[in-house]
């Protein structure tokens, strides 16, 4: 038997509320920001406050200062501990948690600044951390193809240009391979216990 529908079952049903957007005020710009957590989330700024927090974020990169260490800062996943400096400017390339620590004999070019035009000798290095996601780093540059037939790409500190601090192959262009004796090292701040 064929049941009878009316005129209320052929109805569309309503669509489930979409979240609603944080409440912009004129003057303000949506933001991405990352929460404690790791994970993003939009929120509106004005222009002041963008402008405080990056002056914020400027006197921090100046206070925070970068330690050479011996070995490595891992966890047992191999991941870094803390974050890694650029030793020349102590601006920050990787937060902890992002790369992981792995041997690897690569050829070098010695430390400069961009500017300084000399011949250079280098050095093979054996300990890497590798960043698989260029979206992990704080801050790098990356240069021209370089070698005989333009197969790597030095990695140096974007602020102050110091490199290479890093290398990424062309063959494996979602490889970057952070030099640990190119950088230093600072302890994240302890973390604040905002619960009430």
């Amino acid at each position: 038997l064929a049941k009878k529908m009316s005129k209320q079952d052929d109805a569309p049903k309503p669509a489930a509320p979409a979240q609603p957007a944080p409440a912009m005020q004129p003057g303000q710009v949506p933001v991405m920001v990352e929460n404690a957590d790791g994970s993003m989330q939009q929120m509106p700024f004005d222009l002041a406050t963008i402008m405080a927090a990056l002056r914020s974020q400027s006197a921090q990169k100046k206070t925070m200062k970068g330690v050479k260490e011996k070995d490595p800062p891992v966890d047992s996943d191999n991941k870094n501990t803390k974050f890694l400096l650029c030793s020349q400017c102590n601006c920050k390339i990787l937060k902890p948690g992002k790369c992981t620590l792995v041997e690897k004999k690569i050829f070098m070019h010695n430390m400069t600044l961009r500017e300084e035009k000399e011949a250079q000798g280098g050095e093979h290095l054996t300990q890497f951390w590798l960043v698989t996601n260029q979206m992990q780093f704080e801050n790098i540059g990356v240069s021209k193809p370089v070698g005989k037939s333009s197969d790597f790409r030095y990695l140096a500190c974007s602020d102050c240009d110091k490199g290479p601090v890093g290398i990424r192959f062309n063959s494996n262009p979602n490889e970057f391979f952070v030099a640990h004796d190119r950088v230093t090292y600072a302890s994240p701040p302890p973390k604040s216990n905002t619960s009430k």
